[in-house]
């Protein structure tokens, strides 16, 4: 058995390799080209990107530096761009999907895991199981970085999530209800109700983040 010491000193090795690695999207040699997945499904489908923001209810300007990938959308946003793709967020993320029953990423993969490009947003993310085709469910390790956090907007999607802080501390509003959450707890919403998540400190926080989607 680990003693408590030797397992405290290995997680926050893991934690600290993730986060530095999760700040450096742009350095990675084979990064997740969201955007311009999504410019090949709108292409595909013959929708412009007025048609896109009717559907989504986004602005082009914003669509516009989803697909230049000078933003990285947030999870929510993403879902929403998928659902009016008529395809699951998975697909943003992989081309390696498989017909298999499940998926394994091991620790050491996920801090070499590739992740979306994208100028430095107020959160990066590590899918955790992107190869998996037609899941219901989207498990994400998110980093928060609390430099653009006053700028973050409700979030409303369809389905339901679960959220679960792996370190740091953080703030989530569920309407006019603000819960502040630490090292091992969890909050569990239906994301059709608005909400915000960020870091409430100066610092990033890292979590967990499960998405369900029928």
């Amino acid at each position: 058995m680990i003693k408590i010491e030797k397992y405290n000193e290995y997680y926050e090795k893991y934690l600290t390799d993730l986060a530095d690695h999760m700040d450096k999207p742009q350095e990675q040699s084979e990064p997740i080209h969201v955007g311009e997945k999504i410019k090949h499904m709108r292409e595909i489908q013959g929708l412009s990107l007025e048609e896109l923001a009717h559907k989504t209810g986004f602005d082009v300007e914003m669509l516009e530096n989803v697909e230049q990938e000078k933003i990285i959308p947030p999870l929510g946003t993403m879902i929403r761009l998928s659902r009016a793709l008529n395809t699951v967020m998975s697909s943003l993320f992989s081309d390696k999907e498989e017909q298999k029953h499940y998926s394994v990423l091991r620790v050491n993969d996920q801090k070499s895991a590739p992740l979306p490009t994208g100028r430095a947003s107020y959160h990066s993310y590590i899918p955790l199981a992107a190869d998996l085709k037609d899941r219901h469910m989207d498990p994400f390790i998110v980093k928060l970085n609390p430099e653009k956090a006053k700028d973050v907007v409700p979030s409303v999607h369809e389905g339901e999530e679960l959220i679960y802080v792996i370190d740091g501390e953080v703030k989530i509003t569920v309407e006019d209800k603000v819960e502040i959450l630490g090292l091992g707890d969890a909050l569990y919403l239906k994301s059709t109700t608005p909400h915000i998540v960020i870091t409430n400190t100066d610092k990033p926080a890292l979590i967990l983040a499960v998405m369900y989607s029928e």
